[in-house]
C-alpha cells in the first residue's frame, strides 16, 4: 500500500496526540516495512521527527500554509488527488471534507461535545462543526478506548461498526529509572529536594487542577512534607489555576515546570511518591499509562476512560471531591505497602499495551478499506512525483 499520513501533530512541542501520531507511525513502519508511507503537513517537516530506519518514508514537499485548517480543507484535497495514496490516516481529529481519498480519522475523545465549557469559542464553532462532517465522510474511525467509542456513537450518530477501538501504548523509554545519579540529575534540574506528588498534562480547567490543588492544601494541613509538581504547557484558561495557588500562598509548595522534554519524564515519574490525574474527562489518559510503566502509584478519576485504562491498578476517586482526592493521595503517600502494591499492579497493567499491537490493528483497518474500496481504483498518474526522502 501507499499510506498517507497527516503529520502536523509531529511538529512542535508534543503532547498526547503528538506522541500518539509519532509512536503509531513508527510502529506501523516497523511491523509493515513493505508499505510506502508518505507524510502530509502544512509546514516543513525538517527536524520535526527522528524517523525509524525501517520502512519506506517520504514527505510530500508541497505548498505550505501557516494555518493548518486552511491548508487541510483548501490545499490537501488537491495534493491527495495528485499523490493518490490507497488510504490516508488523520491522527488528530480533523480531515478534509472534500477529499475522495479513502480516509481513517482518529478521534481521541469527545471533549468538545461532553465538556464544551472547557473550550474556547473558536474550537466550539469550527471543530464542533467539522468533526461530525469528518466522522460521517470517513470510511473508518479509530478511537482509543471503549468509553470514547461509546461517546462517538452517541454524539456523532455514526454506526458503531465504523468505530474501531485501538488502545494507546507508551514508548519503551517509559520504564522505571533506578539509577540514583540519573534521578538526582533530574531532581536537581527541577529543584526537587524532597518527596513530591506529580501531575503531567496540559495546564487547563478540564484536568481538574483547582480541585487537585485544594486536595493538596488538605494534605499540607495534615503535615505531609510533599510538594505538588504540575508538569505541562499552558492551555486555555490556565490563569485560574495559577491564581488558585497565589490565592492560598502556596507558591513554595506548588511547582509549575512548564513543558518538560520527553527524555526527562521517565525520571520524574519514577521519583514521584504518587502520580495524580483527577481529570474530569479523558478519551484515554496517556499519563496514567506512562506513570504505571515507570512504577509510580496512580490516583485517577473513576470517570470516562480512566477507570478502563487503570483496570484495578490505580486508586479511583470522584473527581468532583477534593476531599476524596486528598484521602487517596494521603493513603498512598503514607502507606508504603499500598504504594508498592499499586506500583506492581501498574507495571503489570502497562505491559498489556504495546504500539506493535496498536500498529497491527490499525493496519488491519487500512487493509479492510483497500480490500473493499469505496470507489474503483484507477491507475495513478504519479506515485513519487514531488516526493523527497
Amino acid at each position: 500500500m501507499l499510506i498517507g499520513y497527516e503529520a502536523s501533530a509531529l511538529q512542535g512541542c508534543k503532547s498526547g496526540v503528538g506522541y500518539y501520531a509519532e509512536n503509531l507511525l513508527a510502529g506501523m513502519m516497523s511491523v509493515a516495512p513493505q508499505h510506502d508511507y508518505v507524510l502530509f503537513s502544512n509546514r516543513d517537516m525538517a527536524g520535526a521527527w527522528d524517523a525509524p530506519t525501517a520502512g519506506r518514508l517520504s514527505h510530500y514537499k508541497g505548498r505550505y500554509f501557516p494555518v493548518r485548517m486552511a491548508w487541510m480543507q483548501g490545499v490537501l484535497p488537491g495534493t491527495l488527488r495528485r499523490v493518490r495514496p490507497d488510504v490516508c490516516h488523520y491522527p488528530n481529529y480533523l480531515a478534509p471534507v472534500a477529499s475522495k481519498c479513502p480516509s481513517v480519522v482518529t478521534l481521541h475523545d469527545m471533549t468538545l461535545f461532553v465538556t464544551p465549557r472547557f473550550h474556547n469559542w473558536k474550537k466550539l464553532i469550527l471543530d464542533r462543526t467539522l468533526i461530525p462532517l469528518v466522522a460521517r465522510r470517513a470510511q473508518a474511525i479509530v478511537t482509543v478506548s471503549h468509553s470514547a467509542g461509546d461517546d462517538i456513537v452517541r454524539y456523532l450518530g455514526v454506526p458503531s461498526s465504523k468505530v474501531h477501538v485501538i488502545m494507546n501504548a507508551v514508548s519503551s523509554a517509559f520504564h522505571e529509572i533506578t539509577d540514583t545519579a540519573q534521578l538526582n540529575l533530574v531532581r536537581t534540574h527541577y529543584g526537587l529536594d524532597g518527596p513530591y506528588i506529580l501531575y503531567v498534562g496540559t495546564i487547563e480547567p478540564r484536568k481538574n487542577l483547582v480541585r487537585l490543588i485544594n486536595a493538596f492544601r488538605i494534605l499540607k494541613k495534615h503535615g505531609l512534607p510533599h510538594r505538588l509538581v504540575l508538569v505541562g504547557q499552558q492551555g486555555w484558561h490556565s490563569a485560574s489555576i495559577y491564581a488558585e495557588v497565589e490565592k492560598h500562598n502556596m507558591s513554595k509548595d506548588v511547582l509549575f515546570t512548564g513543558y518538560v522534554p520527553f527524555e526527562d519524564l521517565p525520571a520524574l515519574y519514577s521519583g514521584a511518591s504518587v502520580m495524580a490525574f483527577p481529570s474530569l474527562y479523558e478519551g484515554f489518559g496517556l499519563p496514567v499509562l506512562e506513570a504505571m510503566s515507570c512504577g509510580a502509584p496512580v490516583v485517577t478519576s473513576h470517570s470516562s476512560a480512566l477507570a478502563e485504562v487503570a483496570d484495578g491498578a490505580a486508586l479511583l476517586v470522584d473527581p468532583l471531591s477534593s476531599a476524596q482526592i486528598a484521602d487517596a493521595l494521603y493513603s498512598v503517600c503514607t502507606d508504603s505497602d499500598l504504594a508498592a502494591e499499586l506500583s506492581a499492579k501498574g507495571r503489570a497493567r502497562a505491559r498489556q499495551f504495546t504500539w506493535e499491537n496498536a500498529a497491527r490493528a490499525t493496519l488491519e483497518v487500512y487493509d479492510s478499506l483497500v480490500a473493499s474500496p469505496v470507489v474503483a481504483p484507477q491507475p495513478r498518474a504519479i506515485r513519487t512525483a514531488r516526493i523527497r526522502d
